[in-house]
């Protein structure tokens, strides 16, 4: 027999203080007597009083010292583990996402955590069934239940972390839908806590203990990477970063940008605690290739959120078509070194016509059938999206969204209109720009297009003297398209998540080769669509399906990752998920439960003898 906690044996130490109440007695004054008669009373009196007399047989004494035994047998958790004894089953759970790749634990928390899973299956009896789960970036049972150790040793030395944000409740789930079949099971889990919200989570009644993993809260990651045009010039780009230090303490950070590997910026930063730090880079209209962005930050456990990639490309030129459109508006656009203009007059054109162009501005009537398309609609003209009632005169502006895309440099405050439409149905956009009479100018998505829509015409204003319309005409064409490939010239994705797009009529799975930063992977094709769901690597991907080939890189870029301090319970539903430190209690017969109810059986035998011996 062995014990889980020996110090509470220190418990019976109350025992030599127990046994010197028996054996010591207080001293009685000396009294005089008229009669000798009562001597021999007397004198079996003086014995009994003598300190360290020889031990004389007391019941009340050896139940006292039975029930202090017992008691402290119980808090020292004594266990038995025999083949003899009844089987049960264990589910382990082993946590995979990125923040097990910490290394406050040495050599990781994984292999920290797989060290400990093993022991456990070492401590197991002949007769107990283990099963081992992967709760991370993909859930999986990884070991059925099985009483061969080496098995399921084999299986949890298999198992990796992964550089990708983990759902230790979808683990958490699948463990328990598979210990429920089983009687007598023990649920296991192995993680830092992860961030995620447990409560809902319920265990019906399964037992569950949690390991935790990990020590240390100092991490600072690379939270955001982002490429947008630069308010400067429509022709160049900037690189937003955004680094977080989830740490306790203030620490220093550099962040350093490569572009096929060479040095373009260099930035060192205070990363206070628990606060973004942005980061601007500037980047030439030109730029492309793969662009790395490095994180070093004093103390940093986890290299996993230390880097980011994007696959940058030189802005690609949109396809614009301008129907009915007067002169103004047209040399706006074929100045515009990023569009290709092509005009049209109205009635010239339908909506299958438009559907080869990136997007199509319409200073007249709209055909039919627009749905899904990227367009912009200058004026309340006949098919417009949004419906129109009577007109207003002299409508003022009252105020704009200065944060959208389409009211960037603008100042719309200043713009005078001599008359504007009332809007009776807006349908699905939404207002950008507002009047004393209701909006000017409406955005939003319909059927997965992006439509502008003016509530004037723009000749009913002095919009057309100012510099504000040239500037209005870009920023349409900037948001109509800024979706579209090559608009930016950058593609991210986060890690873990499965890659889409289509592909060629007639590229089959056995015309695409993908290969990952750690080579060659697989990929599906089906109904046309091409489909890459091992994206859990950070770096660039390259995909050639057919004659095409593309690029896109996968970060990272988890605060709930990033976040590494150790939680110190689960917080589930029923409050389940006692805490375990290590590999103890598990494949073992616990016995404590026993020792309480033979010490309650003394307690009552102790009272018995006591009441007894007063009758007596």
């Amino acid at each position: 027999m062995s014990f889980l906690a020996p110090f509470g044996l220190l418990l019976g130490a109350l025992s030599v203080p127990l046994a010197a109440l028996y054996f010591l007695r207080l001293r009685r004054r000396r009294v005089t007597l008229p009669s000798l008669l009562l001597w021999h009373q007397f004198q079996k009196s003086q014995q009994l009083a003598t300190p360290f007399q020889k031990f004389r047989r007391n019941l009340l004494l050896l139940l006292q010292l039975l029930l202090l035994l017992a008691l402290t047998l119980a808090l020292a958790r004594p266990f038995l583990q025999s083949d003899a004894a009844p089987s049960q089953s264990v589910v382990l759970v082993l946590d995979t996402s990125a923040s097990m790749l910490a290394t406050d634990v040495e050599p990781t928390r994984i292999e920290a955590a797989k060290a400990h899973a093993t022991q456990l299956v070492e401590r197991l009896s002949n007769t107990d069934e283990v099963m081992v789960v992967v709760a991370g970036a993909r859930t999986e049972v990884r070991q059925g239940f099985t009483r061969d150790k080496g098995e399921a040793e084999r299986a949890i030395d298999g198992i990796d972390a992964l550089p990708a944000q983990g759902s230790l409740r979808e683990g958490l789930m699948l463990a328990l839908s598979m210990a429920r079949s089983r009687p007598g099971v023990e649920l296991v889990v192995l993680s830092d806590g992860s961030g995620e919200d447990l409560s809902t989570v319920p265990t019906g009644g399964v037992p569950v203990r949690y390991v935790q993993v990990g020590r240390s809260a100092e991490n600072s990651g690379i939270l955001a990477l982002d490429i947008r045009k630069s308010p400067v010039s429509e022709l160049d780009r900037q690189l937003f970063v955004t680094v977080q230090n989830f740490g306790r303490k203030e620490t220093a950070g550099s962040v350093g940008v490569y572009l096929d590997g060479k040095l373009v910026g260099m930035r060192t930063e205070t990363l206070p605690v628990d606060e973004p730090v942005s980061l601007v880079f500037e980047l030439g209209g030109s730029t492309s290739g793969q662009l790395r962005v490095d994180l070093e930050a004093d103390g940093d456990q986890l290299e996993a959120d230390n880097v980011a990639w994007a696959v940058v490309s030189e802005s690609a030129k949109r396809k614009i078509l301008l129907v009915g459109g007067d002169a103004l508006t047209a040399r706006v656009l074929a100045a515009d070194p990023r569009v290709t203009l092509s005009l049209a007059k109205p009635g010239e054109v339908d909506a299958e016509k438009t559907a080869a162009f990136d997007a199509t501005i319409f200073m007249g009537p709209v055909p039919q059938g627009m749905e899904g398309q990227h367009y912009a609609v200058f004026g309340p003209h006949p098919g417009s999206p949004a419906r129109f009632s009577e007109e207003v005169r002299a409508p003022a502006v009252l105020g704009w969204r200065r944060t959208h895309p389409l009211a960037r440099f603008v100042e719309w405050e200043s713009v005078l209109l001599t008359r504007a439409h009332k809007v009776s149905d807006a349908g699905s956009l939404a207002p950008v720009v507002d009047s004393d009479y209701g909006p000017l100018l409406l955005a939003g998505e319909s059927s997965g297009g992006r439509v502008v829509q003016l509530a004037f015409h723009p000749k009913d204003s002095d919009i057309l003297l100012r510099v504000a319309w040239p500037v209005t005409v870009l920023n349409t064409v900037g948001w109509l398209t800024e979706n579209l490939p090559g608009a930016e010239g950058a593609r991210g994705m986060a890690t873990g998540t499965p890659f889409t797009r289509r592909v060629p009529e007639g590229v089959e799975e056995g015309d695409v080769v993908v290969h990952g930063p750690d080579g060659k992977i697989g990929a599906s094709v089906s109904d046309g669509l091409l489909r890459v769901r091992d994206t859990t690597a950070v770096g660039v991907y390259e995909v050639r399906a057919g004659d095409t080939t593309s690029r896109f890189a996968a970060n990272l870029v988890s605060p709930r990752e990033s976040r590494i301090a150790p939680r110190g319970g689960l917080g589930l539903a029923d409050g389940q998920a006692s805490a375990m430190p290590g590999a103890e209690g598990i494949g073992k017969r616990e016995i404590w439960r026993e020792l309480l109810m033979f010490a309650l059986l003394v307690l009552m035998l102790e009272w018995w003898a006591w009441n007894r011996r007063k009758v007596a």
